[in-house]
C-alpha cells in the first residue's frame, strides 16, 4: 500500500550522506505506524543521530497549533470569528481599519510580514535575537497594509505573533502554557511546546546545517535568532507527532470538533475561498482531500500532510535544506 511513498522517501535517503544533517520520517495509516526512516545526525559537533524523539523546530508548522489554540477560545465564545480583534491589541492602534479574527487566522488581514522589515535593516546580522515582544513592537510602529482587509490571501507572519498576543490577553497565560495545558498534554505530548525562551535546555534538540564546502566538515550551522511563538516556535518529535495525527483523524470525523472549525470555508470579500484555511492548506487534487502546512526556516524544512479519506499521515522533519518536503511529491506517492 506503501510502496511508492516508502520508495520517494528511501530514493531521498539515498541522496544524502550517513554522517551529515538529514530527516526524520513517518507514514501513520488508521492509527498505526506503516513505515518510519531517520537518516543522518541530529547535531554534527556531537555525533547524534536522529530518531523518533529527537526534538525539530517546525517553523511554520506550528501555526496550525496556534490556530487549534485561538478556535478553542472561539467554541469556548471568548471571541468571535468576525470580532475586531483590535480592541483587544493595542498593536494595531496605528491602522484605520478593524480587522476581523479570521483575516488573521486565514492571513487577508493586509498586515505587512514583519520579516520584510528585519531585511530592511542596516547592519542586523541573522543571528540577531528577536523575540515576540521586539516584532509585536514593530508592528505598533506600521499603520498601513498592504491590501485590503479581505480582499486576498497574503501570508505574512505578523497575524501569528498577533494571534499569539490575543491569546495571551484572552486565556490570562503565556501562549505556550496554554498550548501545553489544553492541546499537548491531553495527548500525551508531554515534550513538544512552544520555547518561548532562548534559554531554555531542550533534551534531544536537533540544530539544522547548511552546506559549505570551505569549512573542515563540510556545513557551518544555522544560528536561529528567532524566539517568537506563533508564527513558529514550536518544538515537536516524530514520536509525539504520531499523536497529534491520530487525533487529526479523530477530529475529522468529529462535525464540530476543533479541527472542522479550523477547515470551515472563511471567503474573502469577492466570494472565493482560498485553499488555506486557518493554520492548515485544504486541497484537492485528482478528486481527493489533502490537508497539510508546511514550515521552512533556518534549514528546517516540515511538513505535516494528510489524506483524510485514507485515514493516512505523512511526516516529515529535516535539518538542511536539501530536504525540503513538496506536498504535491508526497501526495502523488501516497496515493500511487
Amino acid at each position: 500500500m506503501h510502496k511508492a511513498l516508502a520508495q520517494y522517501l528511501q530514493n531521498l535517503q539515498a541522496t544524502l550522506p550517513a554522517d551529515g544533517p538529514g530527516f526524520s520520517a513517518l507514514v501513520l495509516d488508521h492509527g498505526e505506524v506503516a513505515f518510519e526512516l531517520h537518516h543522518g545526525l541530529a547535531s554534527l559537533e556531537s555525533g547524534v543521530p536522529l530518531s523518533a524523539r529527537a526534538m525539530y523546530y517546525l517553523a511554520s508548522e506550528s501555526k496550525q497549533f496556534m490556530a487549534a489554540a485561538v478556535m478553542r477560545l472561539v467554541q469556548a465564545g471568548r471571541i468571535g470569528l468576525d470580532d475586531d480583534v483590535c480592541e483587544h491589541l493595542p498593536q494595531l492602534a496605528g491602522f484605520e481599519q478593524p480587522f476581523a479574527l479570521r483575516s488573521l487566522l486565514n492571513h487577508s488581514s493586509g498586515i505587512p510580514d514583519y520579516f520584510q522589515f528585519l531585511q530592511c535593516q542596516p547592519g542586523r546580522h541573522e543571528a540577531d535575537y528577536f523575540s515576540n515582544r521586539e516584532i509585536l513592537a514593530l508592528i505598533a510602529r506600521m499603520d498601513e497594509v498592504a491590501m485590503p482587509t479581505g480582499s486576498a490571501h497574503r501570508y505574512s507572519n505578523s497575524n501569528y505573533i498577533l494571534l499569539a498576543a490575543l491569546v495571551e490577553r484572552l486565556a490570562g497565560q503565556p501562549v505556550a502554557g496554554y498550548v501545553k495545558e489544553k492541546l499537548l498534554l491531553p495527548l500525551g505530548m508531554q515534550h513538544s511546546g512552544f520555547d518561548d525562551d532562548r534559554q531554555n535546555v531542550l533534551p534531544h534538540r536537533v540544530f539544522s546545517y547548511e552546506e559549505d564546502p570551505a569549512r573542515p566538515f563540510g556545513y557551518k550551522q544555522h544560528l536561529g535568532n528567532a524566539n517568537t511563538v506563533g508564527d513558529g516556535g514550536m518544538y515537536a518529535s516524530v514520536a509525539e507527532l504520531v499523536l497529534w495525527e491520530r487525533e487529526w483523524h479523530r477530529q475529522w470525523a468529529t462535525p464540530d470538533s476543533v479541527l472542522r472549525a479550523m477547515l470551515e470555508p472563511s471567503p474573502l470579500l469577492d466570494g472565493s475561498v482560498p485553499d488555506y484555511r486557518f493554520g492548515l492548506e485544504w486541497v484537492r487534487p485528482e478528486g481527493e482531500d489533502v490537508v497539510f502546512h508546511g514550515g521552512s526556516l533556518w534549514g528546517f524544512n516540515t511538513m505535516l500532510l494528510r489524506l483524510p479519506q485514507r485515514q493516512q499521515s505523512v511526516i516529515m522533519l529535516s535539518n538542511t535544506d536539501r530536504v525540503e518536503p513538496d506536498w504535491q511529491q508526497i501526495a502523488a506517492a501516497a496515493m500511487g
